[in-house]
């Protein structure tokens, strides 16, 4: 029965700290983004690769991208890459940007995190592989209406 208590506490302990160590979610869940449980990363990953992938050179144009680090990976060091994707068919005013890549730097590796806008119900996405950062990258969109 200790043993059953000491593992309990344990848990509680390693999803209190795991919250601590992640102060931006939520401000992300304050500005409307919905979070994916890290769980499912790479299920989301590969439904929206297919997704994205059929709609670039057509509803989908490559907007920009560059290079950053993120606070919360499990390597210090780890340079990360986001492509961001402006979806033509959406209003800029509603949505800057509407998918985001994000992938081991310097080139196009392992996926780190994948960011979208559903056009049709106003929400936006943000899904990360738990394999390289613990909770959200750090880049929290300085408006509400940009992906990144």
């Amino acid at each position: 029965m200790k043993m059953v208590t000491l593992l309990s506490a344990l848990l509680l302990w390693v999803a209190a700290t795991a919250s601590a160590h992640c102060p931006l979610t939520e401000i992300f869940f304050e500005n409307g983004w919905i979070i994916h449980n890290e769980n499912d990363f790479e299920q989301i990953l590969q439904e929206k690769l297919v997704e994205f992938r059929e709609q670039i050179g057509n509803d989908l144009v490559f907007d920009h991208a560059e290079y950053y680090r993120s606070d919360y990976s499990h390597d210090c060091y780890l340079i990360m890459r986001v492509v961001i994707w402006d979806r033509v068919s959406t209003p800029k005013d509603e949505m800057w940007g509407d998918v985001a890549f994000t992938h081991v730097a310097p080139c196009e590796g392992e996926y780190v995190e994948v960011r979208w806008y559903d056009p049709v119900t106003g929400e936006k996405h943000i899904a990360y592989n738990p394999k390289y950062v613990c909770c959200c990258t750090t880049k929290i969109p300085l408006a509400y209406n940009t992906i990144f």
